[in-house]
């Protein structure tokens, strides 16, 4: 496909997945240049995952990703193959260890935080883009949002699955990086 036709098919496609009208792994199936997987991810049925907090060099406001964590959390035990750390004993120990949140996203720091939890692998999430469109001046709450997610291994440090999300809502910057949060994760669903 040309990269005129490319655009029409994927805004056709996140209206209709929007909609109801495709399940997630019909959407990746088409549009698969968002993510990339691991073999290694589908060695394990299940994997024990603690969810780190989302990290950006765009705000810092944390008020602007809150829940975030818990909505990955949320996300990935939808399809009964990722259990989750509790967000509290995330947030104990990121303290204890005074690690800083811009800091997590390492992967060989990651895999240090995930052992200490007793995780087999880490979810990292760090913001990459949130901005309101010109284009929506009647609607100032529109903001548009871009996320980078990783699973990376503990054991090895192995990046398990990365993958690139975005959202859009009228109402808020939330809601706009849970939309995000859902498109970056979607290659993680049982096909």
């Amino acid at each position: 496909m040309t990269k005129t036709t490319v655009l029409p098919v994927l805004l056709t496609a996140s209206l209709l997945l929007v909609a109801g009208c495709f399940t997630p792994a019909q959407y990746v199936a088409m549009n698969p240049h968002n993510y990339a997987k691991s073999p290694t991810l589908d060695n394990r049925p299940t994997w024990r995952v603690a969810v780190l907090p989302p990290t950006s060099k765009l705000t810092n406001d944390p008020q602007t990703a809150d829940g975030l964590q818990d909505h990955a959390g949320l996300v990935l035990m939808r399809n009964g193959r990722f259990t989750v750390v509790d967000r509290s004993a995330v947030d104990k120990l990121l303290e204890e260890q005074q690690f800083s949140y811009s800091g997590v996203v390492d992967p060989a720091t990651a895999a240090q935080l995930g052992r200490m939890l007793g995780a087999e692998a880490v979810l990292t999430l760090n913001i990459t883009q949130l901005k309101h469109d010109p284009f929506w001046s009647d609607h100032p709450g529109q903001r548009d949002a871009e996320l980078h997610a990783k699973l990376i291994s503990v054991e090895t440090a192995e990046v398990l699955y990365s993958a690139v999300g975005s959202g859009s809502d009228f109402d808020s910057a939330e809601d706009a990086l849970r939309g995000a949060l859902e498109t970056g994760l979607m290659g993680l669903s049982r096909q």
